[in-house]
């Protein structure tokens, strides 16, 4: 007797005899549209369309009929659109706070890179225009002391901000987008506020064009009579050189308003250091409205 085989589903199946197939036939695992076969057939067949099973598939009940009705993706898919239509403005609320935490985070992280690349950007400098012993000093270049306040020992000063922006002058960082905090409304215009060769119209830049203390032209004078203790030097103009202390602030977010990165309560801005590496200082630790040009960062100005 031949032993037929059959194909379910991909799945092979066999040998069997034709009793066997016949009664997978009446119990409804073998459909007409299955392939079948045996030892001596030129090809495999659809079983309905072999004579041997014609009298099987003729007495097999017809295949149960589906009920009428929603598939189960279907009703998923209204159950999940049902919770979602009253648990919506509870997710929601629950979510969007957390959104705006990354999106603060992701700009922390962009704001740090910035004074990464400012770091980057004063080591270059000193190769290449300090003679590897002095930091940028843009007095004389337009608008660094116009508009400040010259006392009998000093003569005029310059900033943080005109002190950075030396770096976008000399072409070391050409970006003009690294000298804005991504968390700040701040704007130099793509570089128009920050001028080619130094301040536009002769002014001190403005408070929008860099959104970041620097060393100023009476900061290491600062330094010295604020953390050294040494008399008489607070108004002095003293070079910035290479052996100034690398765990000494260079740069940070500034506090000339509004505040770079949260409230004054639930905030904190980017420090870095001379060592070039950049600290995240909390509220706790730092006056966010006051803060640069005091206590740590008193050798710092906006």
């Amino acid at each position: 007797m031949a032993q037929w085989y059959c194909t379910i589903g991909g799945q092979k199946y066999g040998p069997m005899p034709q009793e066997q197939l016949e009664a997978w036939i009446a119990e409804g695992r073998v459909a007409p549209s299955d392939l079948v076969w045996y030892q001596g057939m030129a090809d495999w067949v659809p079983a309905g369309e072999a004579s041997e099973f014609a009298q099987a598939f003729a007495a097999a009940p017809p295949p149960p009929r589906r009920q009428q009705g929603l598939s189960a993706g279907a009703i998923v898919a209204i159950v999940l659109g049902s919770i979602a239509l009253v648990l919506g403005p509870v997710c929601a609320g629950m979510l969007l706070p957390a959104l705006a935490r990354a999106r603060e985070e992701a700009r922390r992280i962009r704001c740090r890179n910035n004074l990464n690349q400012l770091a980057k950007g004063m080591a270059t400098y000193l190769n290449e225009c300090g003679d590897n012993r002095f930091y940028p000093w843009p007095d004389g270049r337009p608008g660094c002391g116009a508009g400040r306040s010259p006392n009998r020992w000093t003569g005029a000063e310059f900033g943080g901000a005109e002190w950075l922006a030396s770096l976008y002058w000399t072409k070391i960082i050409p970006d003009p987008g690294v000298y804005n905090c991504p968390s700040s409304p701040d704007s130099n215009e793509q570089g128009i506020e920050l001028g080619s060769l130094g301040c536009p119209r002769g002014d001190p830049l403005s408070r929008d064009a860099v959104s970041y203390s620097g060393m100023g032209s009476r900061s290491v004078g600062v330094y010295m009579e604020s953390k050294q203790n040494k008399s008489g030097y607070a108004y002095s103009r003293l070079a910035i050189r290479d052996d100034f202390p690398p765990n000494e602030p260079m740069a940070s977010d500034d506090t000339d308003e509004p505040i770079n990165h949260g409230e004054r309560d639930n905030g904190g801005m980017s420090v870095l250091f001379f060592d070039s590496h950049v600290e995240y200082w909390t509220h706790t630790r730092v006056d966010l409205e006051v803060g640069v040009g005091a206590g740590d960062l008193c050798a710092l100005k906006n």
